[in-house]
């Protein structure tokens, strides 16, 4: 007779369930943010917007691998004193975030030339890199403690405040600075409201060395979100300009997809951080992956379906062009969406070897805008060669890995 789940395996389900459901609403909400910057904006508003979003995901990605940090780091350390360390890591992350930001903006000719986006956009972008060093570290704590609840719901505050400053941006004509803005300043507030109210049982005895980051793991960590994001960021800053704002309308179907899929993958990742014994790794992943392929296929099907209904409400009849284009980018999105969810897996378990599929990826993904950018159908095709390539090679790896577990386990690499 097959084992039960344990008790923790079934709070983890709840956990997913909950996210789901809360992710749903917040998921709803920034999905509205971008669809009402492409029906009450211009379309070179729109267009810039979604050039300089592709930036902001960018220089969010130390954002992801800060919090993914914190989060192993107090997982690692539960029943110890982190108060020390939260203020530390606090310290450390906001200096770096002041020295990146500076060299991101010094660097805004070129940056500006490459995305094709006005320079002075780039202030708010540096401003975005700073934040996205300082604002992750208390999601990180939580996370590493596994308060899921408290989690989601400071996530949808920061969606209604985004939403809400993103609606001041439309009417004021879409102001640039407060819609890129929007996508970091809520977080940042949240931090600053956070980080006072977490706090450690502190020990009368000092028996252990202070907790230290580990830089090296740290910079790993970020190589692995940057390349794994890289062909879904680096899509619209590089398509032709001529229908950019075709290929971004399809690209906000696609995120809805891809963020609805992926919802949980915090929920995943704290509790991989949290369950030593693999084969309760290994349930807890594939019970995440059937989760966020069954969302995404839903979605897609959906498009498939109601495509006409779905552009009509959604993005506006301007863009009805777009309609053969979102079933099937829906799908590979869901694909991506299994990649990401599963490089989850192996970040929290140290196993940095996979990143070496989201790099080729990454260069494939330039590669085809390079060489193949004449028009929507071209970009499309491109887009889900590169998706299925990396969903193809990242189940056999996966596959690999936990024919090892199933084998008589594998031992967690050392940083």
């Amino acid at each position: 007779m097959k084992k039960k789940l344990s008790n923790t395996q079934l709070i983890f389900i709840k956990n997913l369930f909950f996210t789901t459901i809360l992710g749903g609403i917040i998921g709803i909400l920034n999905y509205f943010f971008n669809i009402f910057v492409a029906r009450y904006t211009t379309q070179e508003i729109f267009s810039t917007f979604s050039a300089a979003l592709g930036l902001v995901y960018l220089v969010q990605i130390p954002a992801t691998a800060i919090q993914s940090v914190v989060t192993k780091e107090v997982a690692r350390n539960k029943g110890k004193d982190l108060n020390r360390y939260k203020w530390y890591s606090l310290g450390v992350f906001s200096l770096l975030g002041i020295i990146f930001s500076v060299l991101f903006f010094l660097a805004r000719g070129t940056i500006a030339e490459l995305a094709n986006i006005p320079t002075e956009t780039i202030l708010y972008l540096a401003i975005t890199l700073f934040f996205a060093f300082t604002s992750p570290t208390g999601k990180g704590f939580l996370l590493g403690e596994e308060k899921i609840g408290t989690v989601n719901l400071i996530l949808l505050l920061e969606t209604i405040l985004r939403f809400g400053m993103g609606a001041l941006a439309i009417n004021m004509g879409g102001s640039m600075p407060i819609l890129i803005l929007a996508n970091s300043l809520p977080a940042m507030l949240t931090t600053l409201f956070i980080l006072p109210l977490v706090k450690f049982k502190k020990k009368d005895v000092v028996d252990e060395e202070k907790i230290k980051i580990n830089f090296k793991e740290l910079i790993l960590i970020a190589l692995a979100f940057l390349f794994l994001n890289g062909p879904f960021i680096l899509s619209v800053p590089l398509v032709n300009p001529e229908f950019r704002a075709e290929f971004s309308a399809i690209s906000i179907l696609g995120r809805l997809v891809y963020f609805a899929a992926v919802i949980t993958a915090s929920v995943l990742f704290a509790r991989l951080t949290n369950e030593s014994e693999e084969n309760s790794q290994k349930k807890s992943l594939l019970i995440s992956l059937l989760l966020s392929i069954s969302i995404g296929t839903v979605i897609s099907i959906i498009f498939f379906l109601f495509k006409d209904l779905v552009v009509n409400l959604t993005v506006g009849e301007q863009y009805s062009m777009i309609t053969p284009y979102i079933g099937g980018f829906g799908l590979s999105m869901t694909a991506f969406a299994f990649v990401y969810m599963s490089a989850n897996y192996f970040i929290s378990k140290g196993d940095y070897k996979y990143i070496l599929i989201p790099f080729i990826g990454t260069v494939l993904q330039i590669a085809s805008f390079v060489f193949r950018n004449d028009s929507l159908d071209m970009v499309m095709l491109n887009q889900m060669v590169i998706y299925g390539f990396m969903a193809i090679t990242t189940t056999i790896y996966l596959s690999f890995k936990l024919r090892k577990i199933k084998n008589g386990g594998e031992i967690r690499e050392e940083i």
